[in-house]
Parts: structure tokens; sequence; C-alpha cells
């Protein structure tokens, strides 16, 4: 059941359907390499909540694709939130989704740069001791078996063989695979032992992309999907059963 898409009347029927739980998708807008568009993430989240209201009677928020990729302002399209302004628009929307009856919350996430947000999320949630359960589940959830499976190169992570096959599955007209000329290799970055820099990803992947893509097929994005759909379809059904994390949220409210 998406959020567009219901007729303020139905809104009661869909509370009870879901048991009170909806879906806030969490995607970027940024770009990925040469040959997928800059909604990548967020239009890949979309087509894995589809997947999930396949397997399980859920509500689904329309998805955030203003988010959080600040290295990628070097490049043309992307779109990047503060950080602090972000956990506050993802914090209000949580707060309206409750204040529409529904007390469970889960942020399913396609971009790793919103990581930081995800465990920030969660605990402005506890520090404000709202009166709903938040959950988050980070991009790829219970699919690392089957990329291992299915991956040829030996670099994954971004616009990479993987993210490429999902996309091929998802939305083949949109990738453009005539422009994927190499192989995408770490570069050096800062020398500066295990300290960690604010600019190490666009130092390491120059190109924001890493591998090699040309080794993606919508087969493997396929097999990676129903993997990751099954595992966040997974997550709702105990979510639902679920009643510790609202325990335990009532007792800091009470402080």
């Amino acid at each position: 059941m998406k959020w567009l898409e219901l007729a303020a009347p139905d809104f009661d029927k869909a509370l009870k359907d879901s048991e009170g739980v909806a879906l806030i998708p969490v995607g970027s807008i940024e770009i990925h390499g040469p040959h997928l568009p800059v909604g990548c993430d967020t239009l890949i989240v979309e087509g894995l909540m589809d997947m999930v209201m396949e397997r399980e009677p859920v509500v689904v928020a329309p998805a955030m694709a203003y988010t959080m990729a600040p290295v990628a302002r070097l490049h043309p399209g992307g779109i990047s939130l503060p950080p602090e302004l972000l956990v506050e628009h993802v914090q209000s929307v949580c707060d309206e989704l409750a204040r529409n009856g529904f007390n469970k919350i889960v942020l399913v996430h396609a971009h790793g740069g919103n990581v930081a947000m995800h465990q920030m999320t969660l605990t402005t949630t506890l520090d404000r001791a709202k009166p709903y359960s938040l959950y988050s589940i980070p991009p790829l959830a219970g699919a690392g078996e089957a990329i291992a499976r299915l991956k040829e190169s030996e670099e994954h992570g971004h616009a990479c063989e993987v993210e490429t096959s999902l996309a091929l599955y998802l939305f083949p007209d949109l990738c453009f695979m005539d422009r994927v000329s190499e192989i995408y290799r770490r570069q050096r970055g800062p020398d500066v032992g295990p300290a960690a820099t604010p600019v190490d990803w666009a130092a390491h992947y120059p190109h924001y992309a890493v591998g090699d893509a040309s080794k993606a097929t919508a087969e493997k994005g396929e097999k990676i999907m129903e993997a990751w759909a099954d595992t966040v379809a997974d997550v709702v059904r105990r979510v639902k059963k679920d009643t510790v994390v609202e325990q335990i949220m009532a007792r800091f409210s009470d402080q």
C-alpha cells in the first residue's frame, strides 16, 4: 500500500492491514559513475518497496530522495542536505506518520552515505523519547550471501557490478552500459595512517564508481533484489510482533 495512492477514507483500513507499520524508503541524488542515473539509489529503493509489498502487507511512505551526499557536489546533478537538517527532516516525517496512527516506522536505506544518519536518527529518537518505535535497515541487508555467490569483480560498493546489476534489473532503459570503459580501482588517499578524513571517498574513488560494472547483468540483479526484499519483508513481520522497543521507549518517556 503506497501512502501517496491511498484516499483519505482508506487510511483506517491501511492502518489495520499493515498492523501500524510504515516503511520510509531512503535513497539519494548523486553521481553513479558515467553510466547510471543520479537517482539510482532512490529508484532502487522504490523498486525494492514494490517487491516487499508483494510479500507482506505494509504501508510505504514516499521515498526520501534528498538526503546526504556532500562529496557528490564535485559532480553535476548531486543534491545534498546538511546532516543536521536531514535528521530533523526524517524525525519530522516520522512524527507525522505516528500522528496518523503508525506507531512502528522502519527506515529502509539504499544509500551507503546515509549510514551515519541511520544511527543518528535512532539516537535522536531515543534522546527525544518519541512515542513510537523506530527501526532502520542498512543497504542490501540480507543480500550478502547472494552478492558473494554472484559477483565476479574484486571490488564493489558504488556504481559497481552489484549496483549496476540492480539497475539493469529494475530500470534497464536508464543504464548506459556503452559508457562503461574502464575498471575503477581504489586510488591512493591521504597518508594519515588510521585517521579518517572528510574526503576519503572522493580521494579513493574520484570517478564515483567502483570496480568493473561491465560484469553486471539483470539476472544477477534479480537474485540480489529477491534476497534483499525477502529480508526486508521478514523484518516487517518481526517488527509487527515486536514489543521490546515500545516497552523500553515508554520508560524513557517517563524520565
